[in-house]
């Protein structure tokens, strides 16, 4: 309890934490409404479109549930998950600003079982951050729900609708949390851990996928691209998955554990 105790204190007391998780609200919101706006206008686009017999009621770009967490997750092309983006940024720092300032020591003194110390620190900024991932994605819901016409949001519905949204954002969000609370702890460094988190996913693994054929097969046995097709933010009717969403799911548990493990091994090899 008292490690947890620690980490509960050390995530509310300090500055970077409060920061990013404004960040995080302001872009999950934010972006929610901006995006209700552009559908607003792609829907009258629609109607005159359609008038004009160039388009046909099958090209209607009605809103889904999928959109509800669009300000945390992203697109796989054309919008950067914001949101996520602050999440990670807040626990690779819960790691790599207690290295950088040399309280880790006294971390690891005060708590022999290090592996415990890396638990419960992603346990606690994981479980918090998935916690508001999902209040904010229902926000996000609200939000279209209320901004977006009639018409182009006749499908937004938590009756009928698809549901998966609701928690596959805190899903997605606590696996990121122990990602990258896993890189902090190997490369130590914020600047390092941070410019790697941040380019993976928003620069490296989308322009994989600009090199043909070839790119593409590579692109859908990347991490975050996987994470995408159980959020539902790539072509999950591409010809090139090998799985479905939850398959993507557990590429992407995988992959973290594999981080994670790495971390934990690490850590209790070498000094503080």
């Amino acid at each position: 309890m008292g490690v947890l105790a620690a980490e509960r204190i050390k995530l509310t007391s300090t500055k970077s934490p409060v920061w990013c998780t404004a960040l995080l609200v302001i872009f999950a919101l934010g972006i929610a409404a901006l995006f209700s706006l552009a559908l607003n206008a792609s829907w009258r686009v629609f109607e005159d479109q359609l008038a004009q017999g160039k388009m046909t009621p099958a090209d209607a770009p009605y809103a889904e549930n999928s959109v509800a967490g669009l300000g945390i997750t992203g697109l796989a092309q054309g919008i950067p998950g914001f949101g996520y983006l602050m999440v990670m940024i807040l626990a690779a720092l819960a790691v790599t600003s207690e290295y950088r300032f040399g309280t880790i020591k006294t971390t690891f003194l005060a708590v022999p079982s290090r592996t415990s110390v890396l638990l419960t620190k992603a346990g606690v900024i994981g479980v918090a951050m998935a916690l508001l991932s999902a209040v904010l994605t229902f926000l996000g819901f609200f939000i279209f729900k209320v901004m977006v016409n009639h018409d182009a949001g006749s499908h937004l519905s938590l009756s009928s609708g698809d549901l998966r949204v609701f928690y596959a954002v805190p899903l997605f969000i606590l696996l990121v949390v122990f990602l990258a609370v896993g890189v902090g702890t190997l490369i130590r460094q914020s600047a390092g851990a941070l410019s790697l988190l941040i380019v993976w996913p928003v620069i490296l693994e989308p322009m994989v996928g600009a090199f043909g054929k070839v790119g593409r097969e590579i692109q859908v046995l990347l991490p975050f691209q996987n994470a995408g097709l159980f959020l539902g933010t790539v072509d999950a009717k591409s010809s090139y998955w090998h799985w479905g969403p939850w398959g993507g799911l557990a590429y992407f548990a995988v992959f973290v554990a594999l981080i994670f493990g790495a971390a934990l091994f690490v850590v209790n090899k070498r000094d503080a």
